[in-house]
């Protein structure tokens, strides 16, 4: 993705005088640049380009401001209230929009007046260009090293990075007046670096305070292309200004919802293991409960085999004189004893040797009755496996097989 950088003027006219400059900045810096009426603009935009309009930093006002709110919304409300002893103008005539968040913790915050977007939005529509962004040319400035005031010449105005501070704009006239209020708040020494011919390194900065003259060509949009790069994080054209459609933006949930998505097909997929694992136990189930009835009762037909279980133990029925196997012929004779108990037949364990109950009744002492009456009337060993009691009753399992003796 490559950005089509144009630089607006000062919106002192009812349209630019004058062509306007621009250049394409991609991955590898500055890859083309020129200078045309605003109008014509648009035939060199390409497919892909985002738009970003530079605005004069004399006419939009960096803050940095201490603002503990993270939210947005909490910002945009928080804003005018840390700001109102720094305008001198009516708040309601400004636009504020909330920056990024700087590494020492203050918030980077630009005003600019109303009328001035009003205006320089005019001409961007008159001239037929959407642009997607809009912000300062001083939010675009290496920033100042500790100890170090960048001042940066551009024709007939001055961009200075301050150290410790926002960035702004002076015209070549302000320049000195402002060197001497800003040098005497200094209470240490405070190196100059000025990016500019050397011819014009007169303004008076201070009787001791060191001058370096880097060499720099005066080329704005070179300079600031290395930040045009990073994704500028302040855009002037939000809240009431932002671009139709802009609202949403779906970039910063690419990699949230890239997480969801996968976690939704896990999840997906661990269901569907779970209902085939359920669905081979449950045809275990019905495999066990066709051995155990056609062991129980081989000659009778099976149709609802718990019911006609139950039906067996309630009833007492004398399994042992309808010819049927031994799983039957000794649930015949423990469904009268349990036929006269109040308990409750949880689960039911058999071969051709031993008979397992799982029961559930009122106590102990009711679990000691049952086994003994069973073993009194069966004439069967009768085990007590496990016994578990709680505030509910009492759920114990119990063994009956034949008396070896």
């Amino acid at each position: 993705m490559n950005w089509f950088v144009l630089a607006l003027p000062e919106p002192d006219a009812t349209a630019p005088e004058g062509p306007v400059e621009w250049a394409r900045i991609g991955a590898a810096g500055v890859l083309q640049r020129g200078s045309a009426p605003l109008d014509m603009l648009p035939d060199g935009i390409q497919r892909g380009d985002r738009v970003l309009a530079l605005v004069p930093g004399e006419r939009v006002v960096l803050h940095h401001v201490s603002i503990p709110a993270r939210s947005r919304s909490a910002q945009l409300q928080a804003l005018p209230y840390a700001l109102e002893d720094r305008i001198s103008e009516d708040l309601d005539a400004m636009h504020i929009v909330p920056g990024p968040r700087l590494a020492d913790g203050p918030l980077l915050a630009a005003v600019v007046a109303r009328r001035d977007m009003d205006t320089w939005l005019g001409w961007l529509e008159q001239a037929g260009v959407r642009a997607h962004q809009m912000l300062p040319d001083t939010a675009l400035l290496p920033e100042a090293p500790p100890g170090r005031l960048q001042l940066y010449w551009a024709g007939d105005r001055c961009l200075v990075a301050v150290p410790g501070g926002p960035p702004l704009a002076l015209s070549q006239e302000v320049l000195p007046w402002w060197l001497h209020q800003w040098d005497a708040q200094q209470e240490q020494e405070i190196e100059v670096e000025w990016h500019g011919p050397p011819e014009l390194s007169t303004p008076d900065f201070g009787e001791e305070a060191p001058v370096r003259a880097p060499a720099w060509d005066g080329d704005l949009l070179s300079l600031i292309a290395p930040a045009i790069r990073r994704r500028p994080a302040l855009n002037l054209l939000s809240g009431p200004y932002a671009p139709p459609g802009s609202g949403i933006s779906w970039a910063p949930w690419r990699v949230p919802a890239a997480i969801a998505a996968a976690l939704v097909l896990l999840w997906g997929g661990s269901l569907w293991l779970e209902i085939r694992q359920l669905e081979r136990e449950a045809r275990q189930v019905d495999l066990a409960i066709s051995d155990l009835f056609e062991s129980t009762l081989p000659e009778t037909r099976m149709v609802d085999p718990v019911g006609q279980f139950r039906q067996m133990l309630e009833t007492g029925t004398d399994a042992a004189a309808t010819g049927a196997g031994p799983v039957a012929t000794r649930l015949g004779q423990v469904a009268p004893v349990l036929a006269g108990e109040e308990v409750e037949l949880r689960q039911l364990r058999a071969d051709e040797a031993r008979l397992e109950l799982e029961l559930d009744l009122e106590s102990i002492a009711r679990l000691d009755a049952l086994r003994g009456r069973m073993r009194a009337d069966t004439g069967a060993t009768v085990r007590i496996l496990s016994a578990e009691s709680d505030e509910d009753g009492v759920r114990a399992r119990l063994q009956i097989e034949e008396d070896a003796s």
